[in-house]
This record gives C-alpha cells, sequence and structure tokens, in this order.
C-alpha cells in the first residue's frame, strides 16, 4: 500500500508532466503552424502560455497549467535532493541531480511567467531573457571566453540528448510492471523523437552563443524561439524545421503518456 508520502509525490509529478506536455505540445504546434505557412512565429514555452489564455476557459486552464508548472518545479527539487526514481549514486547522476535542481528553478520562472500573463502582464520571452543575461556576462572580464563555454556546454547538452535518444537511456522512469511491451516500446519511440527534437534545439542555441561570443554582441544569443527561427534560416530550413516542431509536439504527447507511466514514489 502506497504511503501519503509517496502518492503525495506520485501526484506532484504527474501533474507537472501533464502541464510541461501541454506547454511543449503547444511551442511545437505554434511552430509548425509557422512552418507551413499558417501565421505566425517560431514560439517559445510563454508564447505557448499566451496561447492558452485565447482559449475556452482559458484562465482556468492557465491556472491549471501554472499550478502544474509549479508541481514539476517540485518534482525536479525533489529529484535533486530525494532521488524518489533510485538512479544511484554514481557521478553522473550526481551531476543530474544538479541539472534536476537547476531545473526546478527554471520552471518556478516559467510558472511567473503564466502568473504574469494570467493578471494581462506582459511576460518576457526566453530570447529577451538570455540576452540580457549574455550582454551582462560579456561584461565580465573574459566575458567572450565564459559565454563562448556556455555555447560548448549547451552543445555538449544537445549531443547527449541525441545519445539518450539513441540508447533510449530515459527508459530508467518508465514503469514497466503497469507496462506492456507494446506501450513500452510506444512510450520508447515517442521518447527517442521527442528527445532527439531537443538535441535539435540545444545546438542551434549553442550556435547561437557561440555568434555571441565572437561577435561580441548579446543579441547574437537567444532561446528556443530564437533557435527555431535561425534553424528555419538555414538551407532547407524550413524542412528542417518543420521536422523539429513536429518532434516537439510528440515530446508533448511523449510526457503526456509519462504522467500515466513515470515509475514515481513507491512504485520503484
Amino acid at each position: 500500500m502506497l504511503s501519503i508520502k509517496s502518492i503525495a509525490i506520485s501526484t506532484v509529478a504527474r501533474m507537472g508532466y501533464i502541464a510541461k506536455g501541454l506547454v511543449y505540445f503547444m511551442v511545437g504546434l505554434l511552430t509548425l503552424q509557422t512552418t507551413i505557412g499558417m501565421g505566425g512565429q517560431t514560439s517559445d514555452a510563454t508564447d505557448a502560455l499566451q496561447e492558452f489564455i485565447y482559449q475556452p476557459f482559458g484562465s482556468i486552464l492557465l491556472i491549471a497549467i501554472m499550478a502544474g508548472l509549479i508541481a514539476h518545479a517540485c518534482w525536479r527539487i525533489i529529484q535533486s535532493i530525494q532521488d524518489p526514481e533510485n538512479r544511484g549514486n554514481s557521478i553522473q547522476v550526481r551531476f543530474f541531480r544538479v541539472i534536476d535542481f537547476l531545473t526546478g528553478c527554471l520552471y518556478i520562472s516559467m510558472s511567473y511567467a503564466a502568473w504574469q500573463i494570467l493578471q494581462g502582464l506582459g511576460a518576457q520571452d526566453s530570447d529577451q531573457n538570455t540576452e540580457v543575461w549574455v550582454g551582462r556576462i560579456l561584461e565580465l572580464p573574459y566575458g567572450k571566453w565564459l559565454v563562448m563555454f556556455c555555447a560548448v556546454v549547451i552543445l555538449v547538452g544537445g549531443l547527449y540528448q541525441f545519445y539518450s535518444a539513441w540508447t533510449a537511456g530515459f527508459e530508467y522512469s518508465f514503469d514497466n510492471s503497469k507496462m506492456s511491451n507494446a506501450e513500452q516500446n510506444t512510450l520508447r519511440t515517442l521518447g527517442r523523437i521527442g528527445i532527439s527534437a531537443w538535441g535539435v534545439v540545444y545546438c542551434m542555441v549553442a550556435y547561437l552563443f557561440y555568434n555571441a561570443s565572437v561577435t561580441f554582441d548579446a543579441d547574437e544569443a537567444g532561446g528556443l524561439s530564437q533557435a527555431l527561427a535561425t534553424l528555419r534560416d538555414q538551407p532547407f530550413g524550413t524542412w528542417a524545421l518543420g521536422i523539429t516542431s513536429a518532434g516537439l509536439i510528440t515530446y508533448g504527447v511523449y510526457l503526456l503518456v509519462l504522467s500515466y507511466y513515470h515509475k514515481v514514489g513507491d512504485s520503484k
């Protein structure tokens, strides 16, 4: 029988994956609409949150998503402190637990952006935030090299996304006890497609940071939206953007399905 603590952790985790899945499904959908000529522009999480407010019962939907983002932030911080997925205590796992904590802080910021939108205030998008922080780093001694180091770290992160997709390294989070072989294969395929799309995004963000470092211009840097826009401007960029946006939609579906099949609490 599950303890109250396990039920609480499980509920927080599943709420978070649902909210995150909806946000990135919307990011992919908005970007795909741009790719096929239905108007708009490449989008980031803030644009997706803004889009939810325009839907029927938009305020209620956005409140629910905001609560889910807070839940996901709590879940990532819990992952960093308690390791509820029983990943072990290797140096690699310790590193990823630090990343989990930083990711939790990121989703707190995203939930705050949802609150600003709910209040009718303009939320600053990731591109603007990135440019501000890169500008501050460039002003530091050796700032150019610090930004270039960030580009290398982000590139390594992107390559790791491809590696994780290839090896299905994300499967540790599946609760195989309630999954058939077909369900495992389906979820694995969704994960591989979605995480590969994030590999593309990471690599494009690394490219933007590299440009900012060599030109000493913070405006060259950017987040998700600018990365997708830069991808579109490359040779065969429309096709690449279409495939990537479809991958982000798939990633959203993957997270929604994972919210049910994720191994949390006493289910490990």
